[in-house]
């Protein structure tokens, strides 16, 4: 069975579970804090980053890499489009998204806002947070929007790994207290809710609503909209 080392909570643990459930396939989660490393996690991610799985001998890290292998492994209901350009383009968004969003959201959001105070007794970088806001994040999130176009999808005419990548950094954006508006990302609005009714998407966030219960902080807004809170 496929081992998972991750959060629930996490955008890139979210991204395997998500990715997983999509394939079909079985798969235990080991809750686990890259601060606090069991010796298991880190010979798996040697650099303490989540996700990490192990699948028999192999063990592995990094989301990109790990849903690469399951394609390989598993090569029915593939998380990436066959099709070149579309192949191409999935790779193009996700990384995009974990090159260029994801630490915006995840260190100078979520970081500074919720898992820096609460765990580690830090005090919030106000500018680091105000640069986020005002110059990263609207940037990154207006290249989605015309990305997306008018296509119910990133990647071709089907939900691929592209969408669970982008989708899985909005859930963290709006757990850091901000919104996708519709006013302001319409498409990008109607995207994140038509990918979260998704089966492996919907599978997993019921899962994750229960473990969000230990971190009061996170803003559920958007799990209380999909009637999950």
């Amino acid at each position: 069975m496929l081992k998972i080392y991750g959060l629930p909570f996490s955008a890139h643990s979210r991204k395997v579970i998500v990715g997983a459930r999509f394939k079909g396939l079985e798969y235990e989660l080991v809750p686990t804090i890259p601060f606090k490393p069991t010796p298991e996690f880190e010979a798996a991610s040697p650099l303490r980053l989540l996700p990490a799985i192990e699948h028999g001998d192999i063990k592995l890290a990094d989301s990109s890499v790990i849903a690469l292998y399951l394609d390989r492994v598993y090569p029915d209901t593939p998380l990436y489009p066959a099709a070149p350009a579309d192949y191409a383009r999935a790779l193009w968004i996700e990384e995009l998204v974990d090159g260029a969003l994801a630490k915006h959201v995840l260190h100078d959001l979520l970081m500074q806002r919720v898992f820096g105070p609460k765990f580690l007794g830090i005090e919030p970088d106000q500018a680091l947070i105000r640069a986020a806001l005002e110059q990263h994040i609207p940037a990154r999130l207006a290249y989605l929007e015309g990305a997306l176009g008018e296509a119910q999808w990133f990647a071709g005419s089907a939900l691929s790994y592209a969408d669970i990548t982008v989708a899985s950094i909005l859930i963290n954006l709006h757990y850091a207290g901000e919104r996708v508006e519709a006013s302001t990302y319409p498409r990008l609005f109607a995207f994140i809710r038509r990918a979260l009714a998704a089966p492996c998407f919907a599978g997993a966030l019921e899962l994750e609503a229960a473990a969000v219960s230990d971190v009061p902080e996170l803003d559920l807004w958007l799990l209380q909209q999909l009637g999950l809170r």
